[in-house]
C-alpha cells in the first residue's frame, strides 16, 4: 500500500469530522473516510488522498453486537491491566463498514481509512489504538478541541504523522 503524502479534507468534510466526533462525548466518536487515492501530476512517487465523504458511525464498543465483546481488558508492557471502555477505545459496526464500502462503490469512490476521537486525551495514537489497528494503514484521531490529526501506523510500534490540507471549492 502505497503511504500518503498527505490528505486532503474537500469541502469542509474537516469540519463535519471534527463536529461529529466531539458530538460522541464523553466515548469516542468513530467514522469512516470516503474518497479517492490520487498521484501528484508533478511526481508519481508521491500519492495523497482524497476525502470527500465522511461516513459517521456508531460506537459499539462492550455493546451485544460487538464482534469482540468479551476482550474488555488488554494488557500492555508499560502499564497494569487497563479496563476499556467507550471512553477509550471503539469499535465500528460490521454492518456500517459493508453499508459504507457498498455506496463508496457505488460513487466511484473507496473506503480509505477510520477516524476516531479521543474525549480524553491528545490525538495521538494511543497504545491501545496501536495494538488494536490494522497495520498498515491511515489512522485520523480528532483531541477533545475537535482537532484532527493524521497518522501512517506501518506497525504497533512504529508511526509518523501525515499532513493534513483542506481544499474547499468556495
Amino acid at each position: 500500500m502505497k503511504i500518503p503524502k498527505y490528505i486532503e479534507f474537500h469541502n469542509n468534510t474537516n469540519r463535519t469530522l471534527s463536529r461529529f466526533l466531539k458530538g460522541a462525548e464523553p466515548s469516542e466518536g468513530c467514522a469512516l473516510l470516503i474518497g479517492q487515492k490520487r498521484s501528484s501530476a508533478t511526481d508519481c512517487k508521491k500519492s495523497f488522498w482524497i476525502i470527500k465523504h465522511i461516513w459517521n458511525c456508531r460506537n459499539i464498543w462492550g455493546e451485544q453486537e460487538s464482534k469482540i465483546f468479551s476482550q474488555n481488558i488488554c494488557k500492555f508492557d508499560h502499564q497494569e491491566n487497563k479496563q476499556l471502555s467507550k471512553k477509550n477505545r471503539f469499535e465500528i459496526d460490521a454492518k456500517a463498514q459493508i453499508a459504507a464500502q457498498k455506496w463508496a462503490r457505488e460513487n466511484n469512490l473507496e473506503v480509505l481509512c477510520c477516524a476516531h476521537s479521543h474525549p480524553l486525551s491528545d490525538n495521538k495514537p494511543s497504545e491501545i489504538d496501536l495494538s488494536l489497528h490494522k497495520s498498515p494503514g491511515l489512522m485520523v484521531i480528532s483531541d477533545n478541541n475537535g482537532n484532527l490529526k493524521a497518522w501512517w501506523v506501518k506497525n504497533k510500534f512504529s508511526f509518523h504523522r501525515v499532513k493534513i490540507e483542506v481544499f474547499s471549492l468556495t
